[in-house]
C-alpha cells in the first residue's frame, strides 16, 4: 500500500478559505477528485475514476493554525486500484477505484438542454445555495436551465489566481460544473443540495483548462430529496476535456430552499 500525505492549512491552500460553511473551510469533492487523479496518474489513459463516494465531510478545523492532515491510500488488488482518503485517525472520508481494461461507454454529444430558461436570480452566488468566495466563483456566465439540464461558461484555476503547478485536473473548474448542477437541482427538487457520489470521473485531457469552457448539466433522474445528472466540460474546439457521469446530489440537511 502506498500512502500520500496532505497537510491542509491556510499557508499552503489559501483558496480553501473561499469554500467555508459556517466559518469553517470544507474540502470540496472537486479537490478530492484531483488528489485521486494524481494518485492514479500511472494508470492507462484516459483516466477514469469510478464510484467516488463521500463517506464523511472534511471540515478543516485547524486550517488557520497547524493545519489538518489527510492521506490518500493507494492499494492495488489484481487489475484494480483502490483509493481511500483518510484523516489523521485513519477514518475514511472518500473512496474511489480505477479498473484496468474496462470498456468506456461513449457519452452522448453535449448540447444545450431543451426549454432553456434564464437564471432565476441575478446573483448566482447568493450566499445560500452557492456560498462560494472569489477563489471558487467559477461560473462566469450562467446561460440558464430547464428540467432537463443547465449550461454556462466556467473558468478554471488560471483565471481564478490559483497556483499553476503540478495539477492533474482543474479543481475550481470542476467545482464550477458541480455548482451548475446544484443550481439545476435546486429548481428541480426545490432545495439546495450537496454532491455525494460520482459514478465516473473521466479525464480526457489532463491538466488545468487553458481558458473558459462551456459547462453542461444533463439530467438523469430526480425525486423529492435527490437528483442525479451528468456534467461535461467542452472546450472551444468542441471536444470534452472532463466528464462527470452519474453525479448524485442530495438535499442539504440544513433545509435550505429556494
Amino acid at each position: 500500500m502506498l500512502v500520500t500525505s496532505i497537510l491542509l492549512r491556510a499557508a499552503s491552500h489559501p483558496y480553501l478559505a473561499d469554500h467555508e460553511i459556517g466559518g469553517t473551510p470544507v474540502v470540496p469533492v472537486a479537490l478530492v477528485l484531483e488528489w485521486f487523479a494524481a494518485a492514479a496518474a500511472d494508470r492507462p489513459k484516459p483516466l477514469v475514476l469510478r464510484r467516488t463516494n463521500v463517506l464523511r465531510k472534511i471540515s478543516l478545523t485547524g486550517f488557520r493554525a497547524a493545519g489538518d492532515r489527510y492521506a490518500v491510500r493507494r492499494e492495488v488488488t489484481g487489475p484494480d486500484l483502490g483509493l481511500t482518503l483518510v484523516d489523521d485517525n485513519g477514518l475514511p472520508h472518500y473512496r474511489a477505484s480505477v479498473t484496468r481494461n474496462e470498456a468506456l461507454e461513449p457519452s452522448a454529444p453535449w448540447t444545450v438542454p431543451s426549454g432553456l430558461r434564464p437564471p432565476p436570480r441575478l446573483n448566482t452566488y447568493d450566499g445560500n445555495v452557492l456560498f462560494h468566495g472569489p477563489a471558487f466563483r467559477s461560473i462566469k456566465r450562467f446561460h440558464g436551465l430547464s428540467p432537463t439540464g443547465a449550461v454556462g461558461v466556467v473558468v478554471g484555476l488560471r483565471e481564478l489566481g490559483w497556483p499553476d503547478d503540478g495539477w492533474h485536473t482543474d479543481p475550481p473548474a470542476v467545482d464550477g460544473g458541480i455548482q451548475l448542477a446544484v443550481l439545476w437541482a435546486e429548481q428541480v427538487i426545490g432545495a439546495a443540495t450537496l454532491p455525494m457520489s460520482v459514478r465516473e470521473f473521466r479525464v480526457h485531457r489532463p491538466g488545468p483548462f487553458p481558458g473558459p469552457v462551456r459547462g453542461f448539466v444533463r439530467r438523469r433522474r430526480a425525486d423529492a430529496l435527490s437528483a442525479e445528472c451528468d456534467i461535461g466540460f467542452v472546450g472551444v474546439d468542441g471536444v470534452p476535456r472532463l466528464e462527470l457521469v452519474g453525479v448524485s446530489l442530495i438535499a442539504r440537511p440544513d433545509g435550505a430552499t429556494r
